[in-house]
């Protein structure tokens, strides 16, 4: 495959609304250490105070999900202990084509030649105005979210250990979230093929709901779920940016109907 050839035929746009079914804890910087403050706290938006939910935090959750699903071999250290999943090679990055090709790879990285832009980008996702209005209107501990104490206790003496978890309560309503995806075509793929990958994105959301979004989930927090599930498609061509066209809606992902989503998509796109 040739290496340094890519064109921009358009991009697919997908919007969501992300539904709290349990409380949410994606982690911040603590303002500074204080006798009884919080050990935990949530990420916050400097401007307003509010919590949300970083697109780093979304798209490197559902690129890991996809890993594990795959079986994607960890190939690229990014400090002590923690490895992710970068092809190493041609065969590799076609092998996991639906991780790398849609989450992006490193230039270079070992026997790697092919060098595609990173297809997916996900925005920062905001409470809803409604979901803000009713947080705030209501007496959680802190504004807009809530404290839950845990503990770590002593399996012999039965000492306890609190320490305390900020989280976003159950019922909050962070949206939209948007997902964009380009449809980059390089060198030895066809449009076609790359659009169909979109796929792969409704996939990995779908796993999402049966995980959890967040830290220490498996102790209840981050089990989200999507709705007003939007799909929309931008096709550039000739150099014009074309208006957006609706592609499907659905209540919620479940309902969404990937293959005939596809399809449209394969029909705009092959116009």
């Amino acid at each position: 495959m040739k290496t340094r050839a890519v064109t921009l035929h358009g991009r697919i746009f997908l919007r969501a609304n992300i539904e709290l079914l349990t409380g949410l804890h994606i982690g911040g910087a603590a303002g500074g250490l204080e006798i009884g403050g919080l050990d935990k706290p949530v990420i916050r938006n400097p401007r307003n105070n509010q919590p949300y939910i970083p697109g780093s935090s979304l798209k490197g959750k559902l690129r890991s999900l996809m890993e594990k699903v795959y079986g994607a071999p960890q190939t690229f250290r990014v400090n002590e202990g923690v490895y992710v999943h970068v092809p190493t090679n041609e065969e590799e990055y076609r092998r996991f084509y639906s991780i790398a090709g849609v989450f992006g790879t490193l230039p270079n990285h070992k026997d790697l030649t092919i060098s595609i832009p990173t297809r997916l980008a996900i925005r920062d996702v905001p409470l809803t105005p409604e979901s803000e209005q009713e947080l705030r209107q209501l007496r959680t501990d802190l504004p807009y979210t809530e404290i839950k104490w845990e503990a770590a206790i002593d399996r012999v003496t039965s000492a306890a250990a609190p320490r305390q978890i900020e989280r976003v309560p159950a019922g909050a309503v962070f949206g939209p979230a948007e997902a964009v995806y380009s449809v980059y075509a390089g060198a030895g793929e066809t449009v076609a093929e790359v659009v169909k990958l979109f796929g792969a994105l409704l996939e990995a959301f779908t796993y999402l709901e049966d995980d959890y979004l967040g830290g220490m989930g498996s102790r209840g927090n981050g089990q989200v779920r999507l709705c007003a599930v939007q799909v929309a498609a931008r096709r550039l061509k000739a150099g014009q940016y074309g208006d957006a066209q609706p592609v499907a809606e659905a209540n919620t992902l479940r309902e969404l109907d990937r293959e005939q989503v596809i399809a449209t998509l394969q029909q705009i796109f092959a116009e």
